[in-house]
């Protein structure tokens, strides 16, 4: 099963949500869920816990999500679109929004 990517999916609210398993080590797994905004490594032993918590973290990464509806723009130049991307990626951001959400919001 090493490097084997395994999909899975769970139900909730008659909708199905995707998640995968991928083994990596002799103890460790990779789960990716995107609906619950997963994607890392985790010990064998702790992924029956997080499958028993997975419905309650998607629903609660859907109420966070469906909070920020609102969108603000603003124009830039190209250069400056460059320049805020490689400070958002440069600090660890994976999107320019929530860099720029923790900046205006000074997080």
């Amino acid at each position: 099963m090493k490097n084997q990517k395994n999909e899975y999916f769970i139900v909730l609210n008659n909708k199905k949500y995707l998640y995968t398993l991928m083994k990596v080590a002799k103890n460790r797994f990779f789960v990716e869920c995107k609906d619950a905004n997963i994607a890392q490594e985790f010990l064998s032993e702790d992924i029956p816990d997080l499958l028993i918590d997975l419905p309650k973290l998607i629903l609660a990464e859907k109420e966070y999500s469906e909070g920020q509806a609102d969108v603000v723009r603003f124009r830039l130049s190209a250069e400056d679109k460059k320049t805020i991307l490689k400070k958002a990626y440069k600090k660890g951001y994976k999107t320019v929004s929530g860099f720029l959400r923790d900046l205006a919001l000074g997080a």
